[in-house]
């Protein structure tokens, strides 16, 4: 006898949780406006409504703009190292703009990195960037390559270029902006045609 009591309120129970789950009918009102839409993920990374920012869009993060301004094929020869089978060099330049009321520190060369597979908390994320290249002396724009942290103070900006690998079997380019840790969702997320 205690076990069928035990039994039937086992199942009353699960019943129950399983009716909290159904859903109530009600849908979540989707947008009309294709632009709108293009620029939000879809399924499970769409809830958080994050957006993909173009070439030339300031996004902004931690009071932090960030825009990346063009991007180009990087010059034969530019790398030591030849580029890993399937991939090949891309220079990314970017403008970083403190947008706070505070002096804050520009991001490392490691918050910004090109995503290979994109999965839902950035696991799947990699990252071939200039500073695990060397880049040949020879190269005429060196100087105006991003190499290290400073502090902006308020509206101050800085900025420079930076050497990715990326798959020539791919014609869109994806990035990430990790301030902190990269096993977390990014802060911001970058989406352009690959040149």
């Amino acid at each position: 006898m205690k076990k069928t009591l035990i039994i039937i309120l086992a199942l009353a129970l699960i019943f129950t949780l399983a009716a909290c789950g159904e859903d109530d009918g009600k849908s979540p009102s989707k947008s009309t406006n294709p632009a709108e839409s293009s620029n939000t993920l879809s399924g499970e990374e769409g809830k958080n409504e994050k957006k993909y920012y173009g070439i030339g869009e300031a996004a902004e993060a931690n009071g932090l703009s960030i825009t990346i301004d063009k991007i180009a094929a990087a010059a034969p020869n530019t790398m030591l190292q030849k580029a890993k089978d399937g991939f090949d060099y891309v220079k990314v330049w970017f403008t970083f703009k403190n947008v706070s009321d505070e002096t804050i520190e520009s991001p490392r060369l490691k918050a910004l990195c090109i995503v290979y597979n994109e999965g839902p908390t950035g696991d799947d994320s990699e990252m071939a960037s200039e500073e695990n290249s060397q880049v040949m002396l020879e190269v005429a724009d060196r100087g105006e390559r991003y190499m290290s942290r400073v502090d902006l103070a308020p509206g101050e900006s800085t900025g420079g270029w930076m050497i990715y690998q990326r798959q020539t079997d791919k014609g869109e380019i994806t990035m990430h902006y990790y301030p902190g840790y990269v096993n977390v969702a990014p802060d911001l997320m970058f989406r352009f045609a690959a040149e």
